[in-house]
């Protein structure tokens, strides 16, 4: 990869990171403040775990970030950072939705949503072995 394409990634994820970060204080918010009447069943408590869930990867998406300057340029971390958003969408836009319509999706989006956070968290455990450190190659 070149160093314009790492620079560019790096910015990419730091400014997802930071970004979901944000989002995730503002729903944490909004699930603290809003009255009962705009949640369906248990939906407060759902939200609260999609709020965490947002913010626990908005750290990690800020990781991947620190990751591409100390580690090689790799498509690796590019790949798990597209598969931290692709499960942060699917697991908490689900989950939202749930807790303030009440309905389901039609498909089990929030099970594959935490199935890609799942699989991203151990691809990255895998990186960590097969991607070469920047200062030590």
């Amino acid at each position: 990869m070149t160093s314009k394409k790492s620079f560019l990634s790096t910015r990419l994820w730091l400014a997802t990171g930071a970004f979901y970060g944000m989002t995730a204080v503002v729903l944490s918010s909004f699930t603290s403040h809003l009255p009962d009447q705009y949640f369906f069943g248990n939906g407060r408590e759902m939200a609260r775990i999609a709020d965490t869930i947002l913010l626990i990867h908005s750290i990690a998406l800020i990781a991947v970030s620190i990751l591409q300057k100390v580690w090689q340029p790799s498509i690796h971390l590019n790949i798990i950072g597209c598969a931290f958003n692709i499960g942060l969408w699917l697991f908490c836009g689900a989950v939202f939705y749930t807790a303030l319509t009440g309905l389901h999706p039609p498909i089990p989006l929030a099970p594959m949503g935490g199935s890609t956070l799942i699989i991203s968290w151990l691809y990255l455990t895998i990186a960590a072995f097969l991607v070469k450190d920047r200062h030590n190659s």
